[in-house]
């Protein structure tokens, strides 16, 4: 999704259209409000706009704030079908961003956890609210969670030996574009170089770039740890 989200940026870029940027890195965010800033930008903004806002947003107190934030996510969960699991989809994500929301006004600047801790925390709820998002009934979605958490691997189509290495893979491959992530964006301001790449691949950007971009850009990736 994100992959050819970033082709039809570049070649609407090639073409003359400027389309925004749909996804940063969500699953290395730290909560779920992180997490729906960076997913599927374009939605998330709409569902912002469109129904949050517009349903008082968080201008009538704690409350109406919270209920809020349920209507949409439950109307964002029935945008992508009509379903009772797109429902329970939308509904996880309410309450959570309901429940953040509440435990940040609650405990401040005590309300905070390791980075590391946070990500895989917030990974963890995402993957399994992907469990009826990509369910076609509750019954599937009921026997899935069932064999996550029995460990039950009947009708498993990976080897168990290499589900950690992967696992490992896909950390390191998230921890490497986050970095080059920030790396572009201190260097750039984010959008227009981020743009630029996505359209014509690093090398020919860096071609066509201006000293002073190429430089920047150089010098921004060999300050990487």
């Amino acid at each position: 999704f994100s992959g050819y989200s970033d082709m039809a940026v570049g070649s609407a870029k090639m073409i003359g259209y400027d389309l925004p940027r749909n996804f940063r890195m969500p699953y290395a965010s730290g909560d779920v409000a992180e997490f729906w800033r960076r997913w599927h930008i374009t939605l998330s903004t709409w569902l912002r706009d469109y129904l949050y806002i517009p349903l008082g947003g968080n201008r009538h107190g704690a409350a109406r704030t919270y209920a809020n934030l349920a209507i949409t996510m439950l109307l964002g969960g029935l945008w992508h079908g009509a379903s009772w699991n797109f429902v329970a989809w939308g509904g996880l994500h309410g309450a959570a961003l309901a429940l953040h929301r509440a435990l940040r006004g609650a405990l401040g600047e005590r309300f905070r956890t390791p980075r590391p801790l946070a990500i895989g925390v917030t990974l963890l709820f995402v993957m399994l609210c992907w469990v009826p998002f990509r369910s076609p009934d509750f019954a599937t979605t009921r026997e899935i969670l069932r064999r996550l958490f029995t460990l039950d691997a009947s009708g498993a189509h990976f080897v168990p030996v290499l589900l950690f290495p992967c696992l490992a893979l896909v950390a390191l491959g998230h921890a490497i574009g986050t970095a080059i992530d920030a790396a572009v964006e201190r260097v750039t301001g984010g959008a227009p170089l981020y743009d630029f790449v996505a359209a014509d691949g690093v090398g020919h950007a860096l071609w066509r770039a201006s000293n002073a971009e190429r430089d920047a850009l150089v010098a921004g990736f060999a300050a990487l740890p």
